[in-house]
């Protein structure tokens, strides 16, 4: 259950002002580790509000995780008295995006609930609060099982060259999960000579970066895509990048330059090196 778009009859903490203060920047911390069969997700929570940890600790309300992906159709629900959660799944039980949503919850009947920390708007209200009901809601977590996260630099990870008879000249389809640079026939072949392939620095600062400033300019229509997910992921994670680099067209290409790490340079490097002197 997503919160972040509901409005419910009573005070929420972590929905709007409902109850001050707000929850801390740093109020869901989350690990993620895999090995080759299994993901392994540690979280940890966070909050301050006095009210509240007295009834987790009075065993009137309780910590939860519910986590789904709607590929597998897996859907869980955990809890805990404590604020830490450890979940084991396969990787056969996730494909694509893995939801992650925590509570603080109802354990059995509050009879007037109330809070020191209520915004002032609910005056003296006190509310019955009934199993179930949401104390605590936590910001909404994602993991993207489907972007290679340990490639995230290499181009190839979201990105992919290939043959089409469907057009005589280079076209980027950026309707799927990877960025397609569909070169027509003829021009594959000439891709496929061992020469041009071991070229991937004119390759990089040719169609890879046409086809990458192509991809950001359109991002916003095709972001539940893998390429999309793994840009937005460099973007957020990355130091010097934010997704506001997206929001002024004009910055587009130096954006690509730079998630390509410079490939003019790397361009001109390798002319000068692949170039008999002059004099030779």
């Amino acid at each position: 259950m997503n919160l972040s778009n509901l409005s419910l009859p009573y005070p929420v903490l972590g929905i709007s002002d409902d109850i001050q203060p707000l929850l801390p920047d740093d109020a869901v911390d989350f690990e993620l580790s895999a090995d080759p069969r299994n993901y392994t997700i540690n979280i940890r929570l966070k909050f301050e509000n006095d009210d509240i940890q007295r009834l987790i600790s009075e065993g009137k309300a309780e910590y939860s995780c519910e986590y789904d992906c709607s590929r597998t159709m897996l859907r869980r629900c955990v809890i805990s008295s404590e604020p830490t959660f450890t979940i084991v799944l396969s990787r056969h039980e996730v494909n694509g995006r893995l939801n992650i949503n925590c509570y603080v919850s109802v354990k059995e009947l509050i009879a007037g609930y109330t809070n020191k920390g209520f915004n002032p708007d609910y005056g003296q209200s006190t509310f019955d609060m009934e199993p179930g009901d949401i104390l605590v809601a936590f910001p909404q977590l994602h993991y993207d099982a489907d972007i290679q996260y340990d490639k995230l630099q290499a181009a190839g990870s979201f990105m992919q060259i290939r043959e089409s008879n469907l057009h005589d000249n280079v076209f980027f389809d950026i309707s799927g999960n990877k960025i397609e640079i569909l070169l027509p026939p003829t021009h594959y072949q000439l891709y496929c000579n061992p020469i041009v392939k071991g070229a991937a620095q004119i390759i990089h600062s040719s169609l890879v970066l046409n086809a990458l400033t192509y991809a950001l300019l359109n991002i916003e229509d095709h972001e539940q895509t893998t390429w999309a997910k793994t840009i937005y992921y460099r973007l957020d994670n990355e130091t010097g990048y934010s997704r506001d680099d997206l929001s002024e067209p004009s910055n587009i290409p130096m954006l690509a330059q730079r998630l390509l790490k410079d490939p003019y340079s790397r361009l001109f490097n390798h002319i000068i090196v692949s170039t008999p002197n002059a004099e030779d």
